[in-house]
């Protein structure tokens, strides 16, 4: 027999395979043999080679209990991963100028501001927009008297002094004058000729009710010039100077009646509107348009 005869055992597992390689310089003598005799000769080697096999592994696997049939091994299931909640949202502490003084921590804050007519409403709503940062941009135009009054004395002193001043207000016109140049934008004023008097006036009879209180804010105790802020919150200052040249060549000023006062519950951010007080009538004056 020429080449090399190869004698392969396969034994009953997957995962053995035992191959017998014969060469033909080690086993030269069973090319002498007839070809039952070397059938028969490689069958006793292979079976040899199977017998030697199960003793090694025999002797290295577990023992098995009689009474205790076969089982697969379990496939480990996927770890569990624990759901990570975020993190609690941290209240942002407001200047302590705007803060009611009160005992209460967790204060609910109140925003007190003139209540215009909707057409100049819009009007100076959309200048804001125009100039505004878009992503800190979360108020539509107003002119303030009251930045911080308490939400636990809101039934009690609060509402009720308005409704007070509001019954004995009339309406009266205010101008959107000129704007001003504020650190990190501008504004636009509302001169006392043309209305601020008149707001400074609602201002400081409130004031004087909610004084003997002791909770108004440091910035609610001082005076009040309203006006309509266009643009803050800007660091550059070039960008600034340019937005500001441009609202002063082109705005020409605009007039309003202001018919009363808005209430505005604040929210991180966000100004919730909660009740509008109507003054009386309008008094003589200009006449908005």
């Amino acid at each position: 027999m020429q080449g090399r005869i190869r004698a392969i055992a396969i034994l009953g597992t997957d995962n053995v395979l035992i191959r017998m390689l014969v060469e033909r310089s080690r086993f030269s003598i069973i090319s002498g043999l007839r070809r039952a005799s070397r059938t028969r000769l490689i069958r006793s080697m292979a079976s040899g080679a199977a017998k030697s096999w199960a003793s090694i592994t025999s002797q290295n696997l577990p023992k098995q209990d009689a009474n205790t049939s076969a089982k697969p091994t379990p496939i480990p299931a996927y770890p569990t991963i624990a759901k990570v909640s975020a993190p609690p949202r941290i209240k942002r502490s407001p200047s302590p100028s705007h803060v009611p003084r009160t005992q209460s921590k967790d204060e609910d804050v109140y925003i007190l501001t003139l209540a215009t007519d909707v057409r100049h409403h819009k009007a100076m709503t959309a200048l804001r927009n125009q100039y505004f940062p878009k992503k800190l941009n979360k108020l539509a135009a107003h002119l303030t008297l009251f930045h911080a009054l308490p939400g636990s004395l809101l039934e009690s002193n609060i509402i009720p002094h308005i409704e007070t001043v509001a019954a004995q207000t009339k309406q009266f016109d205010i101008h959107a004058a000129k704007p001003f140049r504020m650190k990190h934008g501008f504004a636009i004023s509302v001169p006392k000729a043309e209305g601020g008097a008149a707001a400074q006036a609602v201002h400081a009879e409130l004031q004087q009710k909610w004084a003997d209180g002791g909770f108004l804010s440091e910035q609610d105790r001082g005076g009040c010039r309203v006006h309509y802020t266009i643009m803050n919150k800007v660091d550059e200052e070039a960008d600034v100077a340019k937005a500001f040249e441009e609202v002063s060549d082109e705005w020409k000023g605009d007039w309003s009646t202001v018919e009363g006062l808005s209430l505005w519950r604040y929210e991180r951010g966000w100004w919730k509107f909660q009740r509008k007080f109507e003054f009386a009538k309008k008094a003589d004056g200009h006449d908005a348009t």
